[in-house]
Parts: C-alpha cells; structure tokens; sequence
C-alpha cells in the first residue's frame, strides 16, 4: 500500500511541477491548441470539441476534453479560449486560458502574428478514492486537495499561402505550485513549441502537407519529435499519418493514424495512435475524436475579395428589354 500511495502522489507531484502538457494528435487540424497567437489567422471561427481516451487497456488511464473558440475580432486582432481537462485516475487537471493576438501583413502573401494567453489551472486529487493502511498518515495528510496555479502562454506565428511556423512557450511565467506545506512547493516548467509545415498541390483537388513538431521541456527533459504527413482532397476529406518520438534513452516511439470529413460547416475527425514500444503489450492503443462547427465571419484577417455575379457567369446580359408582365419596374 505503501508503494501505491507513493506513486500516485509521485504522478500528482510530477504533474503540478512539471506540468507536461496534454498529448493530443488533432493539432493537424486545430492547431489553435498549440499556439495563442494562431487566434484569428482563419477567415472562420472554429469552435471545437474533443475528447481523446489514452492508453486504452490501463486501469486509470489519462482521458481529455477539451473545448475552444477563437476568431478575429478586428483585422488584426483575434480573440480565443481554450478549456482543457484531464483525468488520471484519482488525478485531475483543469486549465482554462484566454488567447488574445494580433496581426501584422509583411507583404502581400505573408503576415506574421503575436499571441499572449493567461492561463489558470486547477490541480484536483480526490483523497477519498485512496484507501490507506493508516488513515492517519501525516504526509497524505499535509498533501492539499486541490491547489489553484496562475501562469501564461506566449507564441509567434508566420504563415503564407503555402506555409506556417509557429513557435510558441507555454507556462512562461513558470509560477508556483503549492500541494500543502512547504514540503511541497514547487515550480512550473517552461515549455517551447515549435511547428511548421508546407503545402504542395499534387494535383488540381490534392494537397499534401509535410509538417514537423519538436516539444522541449526546461530541465533536460526528452525532447519529442513528431513527424507528419497530412494529405486533403478537394477541401473535403483528408488522411494523415505522423511518427512520434523522443530523446528518450527509453523506446516511446508512436505512429499515429488521423482521418478527417469536412461537409457544410461541419468537420469531423478521428485519430488512433498505435505504440511501437513494449507498452502495446498492455495497451491496445489511444482514440482521439473532434468535431469543429465552422461560424463565418463578415470581418476577418483577409481582404475582402470582389464577388462576381452569378447570373453575369452563367450567361451574358440581355440586350432585350424585360418584359413589362414580368418585372414591375419601380416608379
């Protein structure tokens, strides 16, 4: 009981002080989630939900949901939020962050975007799901409930016609984090992100879109590799495919398997990540889900673009005069 009490507040502790952030595999799609200063860069507002099911086969594996919306307010500034809970077992985190961005144009076919996000998380243990031996126990006892952290995100974010980068680094401020007593008082690490990735048209409906993602954590944590190949048809449905790594001397390797439906302004995706190291012996895998509802907006971060008339495309103007039984013509 011992060893078990001391795991699970081991993985509490490690979750506060290092604070890694969520694994989730859609960001092919809603990469808003990695970046506050993605808010506003599209010419829609995508609200999204999603939930992902990790390690499928473990008792208390870790489950996500997680809701956002972001768009462009003015030209150039976009707004966002983003609430994200994950449970493991006795162990849950809620974290709510409100994006703001703003946009400048470099030229005609390259703009170039700041983000900052405060952000509040809520580290939750729920002590009545543990049974101990002692139920005295003075360190389980001096281990808080529920403890309240405040930081901030912060990113940069170019994009083109054909391309994007985006760097970003959540829990800048790398606050405090307090479990109790003195004894467990720690500190947020800083992260860094980085992504980007090129679009090539194959052919006239096919795009293809090689990307990479690198995560870093301060104080010499494995650094994570994903790799990513992400192929759209005719603005309908796409298939993906990504390999996740790490520095790690320890085998994590993961392929990933992503497919997506866009229809109206609705688009629903799906993906499965497959272990390709020992631990597919235990786990059969992880599911992610995620549908987006697409509001178009009036105002966004694109020129607007001349509209022409779809009775001057289908056909030329009558030089005819309408008739007078048809068209009333106004006095």
């Amino acid at each position: 009981m011992k060893r078990i009490l001391f795991f699970t507040l081991s993985l509490f502790t490690l979750g506060a002080v290092a604070q890694q952030l969520p694994e989730f595999s859609q960001y092919l799609y809603n990469d808003f989630l990695l970046n506050p200063a993605i808010a506003g860069t599209k010419d829609y507002a995508p609200v999204t939900l999603s939930a992902r099911m990790q390690w499928v086969g473990f008792n208390n594996a870790p489950t996500m949901q997680i809701g956002s919306i972001n768009g462009a307010l003015t030209k150039n500034v976009g707004l966002g939020l983003t609430v994200t809970n994950v449970t493991t077992g006795p162990i849950s985190n809620t974290s709510m962050q409100l994006a703001y961005s703003y946009r400048i144009k470099l030229n005609e076919s390259t703009k170039l975007s700041f983000g900052i996000a405060p952000m509040l998380i809520q580290q939750s243990l729920q002590k009545d799901k543990l049974t101990l031996d002692n139920q005295n126990d003075n360190t389980f006892n001096r281990i808080s409930g529920k403890t309240m952290i405040a930081d901030a995100n912060a990113g940069v974010y170019l994009w083109g016609k054909k391309y994007f980068v985006s760097l970003s680094v959540p829990q800048l401020l790398e606050n405090k984090v307090r479990l109790g007593d003195a004894l467990f008082t720690e500190r947020l690490k800083r992260n860094y992100v980085l992504y980007g990735g090129y679009d090539f048209a194959v052919k006239e409906k096919f795009v293809l879109t090689p990307s990479i993602l690198v995560k870093a954590i301060e104080g010499g944590a494995p650094i994570q590799i994903d790799i990513n190949f992400k192929a759209t048809y005719n603005k309908l449905i796409w298939l993906g495919v990504s390999f996740r790594g790490s520095s790690s001397q320890s085998p994590s390797e993961v392929a990933v398997a992503s497919v997506g439906v866009m229809k109206y302004n609705f688009v629903f995706g799906y993906s499965y990540d497959y272990s390709l190291s020992s631990i597919s012996t235990y786990s059969s895998g992880s599911h992610e889900v995620f549908l987006t509802y697409k509001i178009r907006c009036k105002k966004g971060n694109e020129e607007p673009k001349e509209v022409i008339s779809t009775t001057e495309t289908l056909a030329p103007a009558s030089t005819e005069p309408a008739p007078a039984t048809l068209v009333e013509q106004p006095k």
